[in-house]
């Protein structure tokens, strides 16, 4: 696959010939050669986004291009590729994440829709490969695999099976099937699996993987049945069995999850890095302002004792062949001109950024010329006709339960926030409904389908650290129906009227006043730019911090419902079992 598809051969090597001039030549650059590894001076001559030759020093040219950059003796290096990230964790749409990512010499992304997907289908995959149409950062797209993460256990918006695979695959920009997140499914050749990954066979497109603590005869099975790549490492050990088994190991940066030295000290004793690339799958306006995108990835891969040349070509080269585009991730004749000027090879942030021979950043600065982003004209997606009162989020009992207290399968988290198990308590009842009286520990929590079906469930959770109100959100992955956990139903249905009056987004009660960071698209991202969206992601934070402990955890909120994961989760169809993949009752007698 190439990314520049339409090349007028004849023209490009009558300019390498020096029989017609080129556009622009950037001189007086320290070159890094990506294929060798070698550094010396050069100039690079570009025409028509191409680059079609690289002079040596010595080698001067009979006819000037149009333009000449003084690089002045910067490294000139390719642009960043990040070969997996989903771009609403930024809560930012496509064009507005371009003017944020391109100024830290990431000059290509490949995405994972799958959030959005899951709210508003193919509709949803269509606005972010249009929407990115509109900046200059070059966005591939993949098809999200598994829509909903797990048919049966809770209601997303839409379902993605092979025929909807099919349709995403044939449209422009998208290059392969993303993150295929059901390795059991794979690895057990699930009539549903086998068929989506067929279609990505059908047209030889990228099988993007995700194979957490997979490992022996299973990760054999999971790389038979598709699967090119995994990001999903934690240890030296999984990069070194991934490595060995032919697969290419993203190392990954996230502001979720970054063990970067873990995985770095995976790569130990090998002689090639060939199958190794870097990815941030998930990141936050916040960091991105701060820290930048990729640069980061190798800057903390240098740190950890990759050398930096190494760390350049994983984050360029390697990444372009992983994702099979032959015409990037290198400065070199026919290669597009995507590149940045550095004055260190350590991810610190770029001097210049081009594409295809356009200057789009300078200094840390955006200066492409975009249209301006679409007003705020966006489909609410928070459909909740079941939500009228506060009565709604009274945990009722079971009808004719006459006793004065009731078992409850609570919700406990685990040490790290993240995974939970369930466990009976007792408690007591008032008026016909679960009272957390004299329980400071507990919450209720309540998760409503945003996408009209009139589904609900009401749960008790241990220790999130709601001290009062309520907080809200419906970034909660993977269906992204409306969570809400709280101390009384009046902040409850304060915050989900607040939520469903924008469109979605995050909100936190205290004493009636509702805080809200609107995110109008899909509920999941907001059109403001980069430096906006960190501020008001800022300040719904701190109205969070007023309600909650110093150790409560949002990513726990978020993942309150991800029935992928290995613990106990609940959805709009009660408490999922995530390995068993069954259903728990609220009510442990109802069992």
């Amino acid at each position: 696959m190439y990314a520049k598809k339409e090349k007028d051969r004849s023209r490009l090597m009558k300019a390498a010939l020096q029989e017609i001039p080129c556009d622009l030549t950037v001189s007086n650059v320290r070159y890094l050669n990506i294929f060798t590894g070698e550094i010396y001076p050069a100039q690079v001559d570009i025409l028509d986004g191409v680059v079609v030759r690289v002079r040596e020093e010595g080698q001067e040219t009979a006819c000037p291009s149009r333009e000449i950059y003084d690089g002045k003796d910067a490294y000139l290096i390719p642009g960043f590729i990040d070969v997996h990230m989903h771009v609403e964790s930024t809560m930012m749409i496509p064009e507005q994440l371009s003017r944020a990512v391109l100024p830290w010499g990431t000059t290509t992304i490949c995405t994972d829709p799958h959030e959005i997907g899951n709210v508003m289908g193919i509709e949803g995959v269509e606005f972010m490969l249009e929407n990115a149409k509109k900046s200059a950062l070059r966005q591939y797209v993949l098809a999200p695999s598994c829509v909903p993460a797990v048919p049966g256990l809770e209601s997303s918006g839409a379902s993605f099976e092979a025929p909807e695979i099919r349709t995403l695959l044939e449209k422009e920009g998208v290059i392969g099937i993303a993150e295929i997140m059901d390795f059991v499914g794979v690895y057990k050749d699930s009539p549903r699996m086998h068929a989506i990954i067929d279609e990505g066979l059908k047209k030889n497109a990228f099988l993007q993987g995700h194979a957490p603590t997979v490992t022996g005869r299973e990760l054999c099975a999971y790389r038979l049945g598709g699967p090119e790549s995994d990001h999903e490492s934690q240890s030296a050990a999984e990069v070194r069995e991934k490595l060995r088994l032919g697969m290419h190991v993203n190392v990954r940066g996230s502001s979720l999850c970054d063990v970067v030295p873990d995985l770095i000290r995976g790569l130990d004793g090998h002689r090639w890095y060939d199958h190794v690339s870097f990815c941030t799958d998930d990141v936050h306006a916040s960091d991105l302002l701060a820290d930048g995108h990729v640069n980061r990835v190798v800057k903390r891969a240098v740190a950890a004792g990759m050398s930096s040349l190494d760390a350049i070509k994983c984050a360029t080269l390697n990444a372009a062949k992983e994702l099979g585009i032959q015409d990037l991730g290198a400065v070199a004749p026919g290669y597009v001109a995507d590149f940045q000027l550095v004055r260190r090879l350590d991810g610190s942030q770029p001097e210049a950024v081009f594409m295809e021979g356009r200057k789009v950043a300078e200094n840390g600065v955006y200066t492409g010329c975009d249209p301006e982003p679409a007003a705020s004209s966006f489909k609410n997606t928070v459909n909740i006709p079941q939500i009228s009162s506060a009565a709604d989020f009274i945990l009722t009992v079971p009808e004719n339960y006459a006793k004065d207290t009731i078992e409850v399968n609570v919700m406990v988290p685990s040490a790290d926030k993240i995974l939970r198990t369930v466990r009976p308590v007792s408690l007591p009842v008032r008026d016909g409904a679960v009272s957390l009286e004299g329980r400071e520990d507990l919450q209720f929590v309540s998760v409503v389908n945003r996408y009209g079906n009139g589904k609900q469930v009401i749960g008790v959770f241990e220790n999130f650290g709601l001290c009062e109100g309520a907080f809200a959100t419906t970034i909660t992955h993977d269906s992204h129906n409306l969570l809400v956990v709280y101390r009384d139903p009046e902040s409850a249905l304060k915050a989900v009227q607040a939520l469903q009056a924008c469109g979605g987004g995050i909100c936190a009660v205290k004493d009636s006043k509702a805080s809200v960071l609107e995110l109008p698209v899909a509920g999941l991202m907001s059109n403001l730019p980069c430096r906006q969206m960190a501020e008001r992601i800022e300040t719904v934070q701190k109205a969070v911090q007023e309600i909650t402990t110093p150790e409560t955890s949002l990513l726990g909120a978020s993942i309150m419902s991800l029935t992928a994961l290995p613990g106990v989760t609940i959805t709009d169809f009660g408490l999922v079992d995530g390995i068993s993949q069954t259903l728990l009752p609220v009510f442990p007698s109802e069992r």
